[in-house]
């Protein structure tokens, strides 16, 4: 998709995606057809949210790539030799197209996720978000929303995820969206982030068959109006602590750009009926670096630390 200016006015265009998964017979990855999940009837009262930007402009971007995934697999998640993750939505934003193959050829993930898109046909810039879900959570429905309001190309990944209240009580299913963004870039960009995040809100309140959902990754919130962004729209934050909090900078501390430390990554989110809570984030990533066999550590996996967070569903 071209890359359209804030004048065009161009409308926000919604289109349903594709969620792939890798099959081991067909040595490929394969579309997951709903078919695929029909014999799936227990899904998980909670689910582990993870948001990273994994920083396009840095160089060596599969070396980074293989030790983001590294530590996702052995620090965040735990998982031993051949051992499933728990439930999990991983969302990344800034992954160049040199590293989305890179990603698709780990045996980790092939063995434990599915993955939208499994191409980088639609990025306008050389480089694009992914949404990895873990291979025990349905998904639903996978699309894609390209922002009208943007010159930079800017856009979200969305994935409906099925969960069930705890097995305590009768379980509840419920249909939950999972949207992973990188909103508009700059400090004099604010009114066009405040537009296309309350887009991304109404997906969220103006869907009968969604019951809520977050949206994370980089709000680029450079500007002291970024910090009430989310309360003009009704969105809760799932940080606690006050905005300044050192502990909550995502961005600045690994990176010696002209803007100072920030906490441009986040986790938003509205709970309608409050079927769950979620979980203050916590940084990964944190001194976090690369290594090529010839040169030794070539630097940061990213100038941002990733989120963590979980999603718990209430008992009702």
């Amino acid at each position: 998709m071209a890359a359209v200016s804030f004048q065009d006015e161009q409308p926000n265009i919604l289109r349903s995606t594709k969620i792939f998964g890798y099959r081991e017979r067909r040595r490929g990855w394969r579309h997951m057809s709903a078919r695929k999940y029909e014999e799936q009837l227990d899904h998980p009262s909670s689910i582990q949210i993870v948001t990273w930007n994994l920083d396009h402009r840095a160089p060596y971007p599969k070396e980074r790539m293989f030790m983001a995934l590294r530590h996702l697999e052995t620090y965040v998640f735990k998982c031993g030799e051949g051992q499933d993750p728990v439930a999990c939505c991983i969302m990344l934003q800034e992954v160049h197209e040199d590293a989305l193959p890179h990603l698709l050829d780990d045996a980790w993930i092939r063995k434990h996720f599915v993955v939208t898109p499994i191409t980088a046909n639609k990025w306008p810039h050389g480089y694009g978000n992914v949404t990895l879900v873990a291979r025990t959570v349905v998904v639903v429905f996978a699309g894609t929303l390209s922002f009208g309001y943007s010159s930079a190309g800017r856009g979200a990944l969305i994935v409906d995820l099925k969960v069930s209240s705890p097995k305590a009580n009768e379980p509840q299913e419920m249909v939950l969206r999972m949207i992973n963004t990188h909103l508009e870039p700059g400090a004099l960009r604010v009114r066009m982030r405040r537009i296309q995040l309350g887009v991304l809100t109404s997906l969220l309140r103006k869907t009968e068959h969604v019951r809520g959902g977050v949206i994370v990754g980089g709000m680029n919130a450079v500007s002291p109006d970024d910090a009430e962004l989310p309360s003009l729209h009704n969105l809760l934050d799932a940080w606690v602590f006050p905005d300044k909090n050192p502990s909550g900078i995502t961005w600045g501390l690994q990176d010696s750009g002209e803007l100072p430390p920030a906490r441009l990554d986040k986790v938003l989110y509205v709970d309608r009926r409050k079927a769950y809570t979620i979980d203050s984030p916590k940084r990964i990533g944190m001194g976090l670096r690369a290594f090529d066999n010839d040169r030794g550590s070539v630097g940061w996996v990213s100038d941002h630390y990733g989120l963590l967070t979980r999603l718990l569903v209430r008992a009702r």
